[in-house]
């Protein structure tokens, strides 16, 4: 796991020895949160979208969400449920992870001293230098060409950005860097079916978050700067597995027309039938029934 700066030095070394790797690397997995009808959905989806973000270390996850997508007239109404159960989850700051060490929490706390972007936040922004922690921070349309955006969080921000229709959230993260995950909160199919067939990623979620993680049964991996391979239960096997082909043939039967000269017409075609996958018109060929 890592950042692609890491992914290449894994694969110089690599090379070295021609060494099959899967690079399993960060990236800026966008949460897509659609209108959701009832109440009870929508909390049940802010529930899920906390667990992901905040409840996982702190955001020091490569498969967190690191932003989100939403209508702008939905983002007053998922941003004031954000703040109230974050409040009611975390009551004490110890009830959140600490940021790793004093670089990482640096860092973080550089990405919010762009004027730009510290005047986007609508939730949290303390931080406590003696402890190494950060309060759940929500910032809402920090400039895209900004830090926060253009690089993996790692940590316990949450820029929420604003679309006009929802369905726009999809050329959005389509013209980005592939992720590690896309996460999406909707109960529509043809939204579901969109994201599945118009995005790229290593994995995609429906109405939860970072739990496909836990699964043995579905492989885990990225695609292009989020890394390549599959891996977990059976497909962990199968990656470092070299998959040998074994191919046998009888005496029986011998083409000639796959030997030179080839300055007959009709070996030419027979050639061209083969290559071409055409059967039928091969054999009707040989019984000498077609050119």
């Amino acid at each position: 796991d890592g950042g692609a700066r890491v992914g290449r030095i894994i694969m110089t070394k690599a090379a070295k020895y021609l060494t099959p790797v899967a690079l399993e690397l960060g990236s800026k997995c966008p949460c897509i949160v659609d209108w959701l009808d009832s109440k009870r959905d929508s909390q049940v989806a802010v529930n899920r979208i906390i667990g992901a973000k905040w409840s996982t270390c702190a955001g020091q996850a490569c498969i967190a969400i690191d932003y989100i997508l939403v209508e702008e007239q939905f983002a007053p109404i998922l941003i004031e449920l954000l703040k109230s159960t974050l409040e009611r989850l975390f009551t004490k700051p110890e009830d959140m992870a600490r940021i790793l060490n004093e670089r990482q929490f640096n860092r973080l706390c550089g990405l919010l001293e762009d004027h730009k972007v510290s005047r986007s936040i609508v939730h949290g922004g303390d931080v406590d230098p003696k402890t190494l922690s950060i309060e759940p921070t929500i910032l809402l349309n920090p400039p895209l060409d900004s830090d926060v955006m253009t690089e993996e969080i790692f940590g316990p921000l949450l820029p929420i950005i604003t679309v006009k229709k929802i369905e726009d959230s999809i050329e959005f993260v389509s013209s980005r860097p592939k992720p590690l995950a896309i996460y999406a909160f909707t109960t529509s199919e043809a939204l579901k079916q969109r994201i599945v067939r118009e995005t790229s990623s290593g994995s995609v979620t429906f109405n939860d978050a970072i739990v496909q993680y836990g699964l043995e049964s579905i492989p885990f991996g990225g695609v292009g700067q989020s890394g390549f391979g599959q891996y977990h239960g059976k497909y962990s096997f199968e990656m470092f597995s070299h998959k040998k082909a074994v191919f046998r043939r009888s005496f029986l039967l011998e083409f000639m027309f796959r030997y030179p000269p080839w300055n007959d017409d009709s070996k030419l075609a027979l050639l061209r039938h083969v290559f071409r996958y055409d059967y039928v018109s091969l054999f009707l060929a040989l019984l000498g029934l077609r050119r």
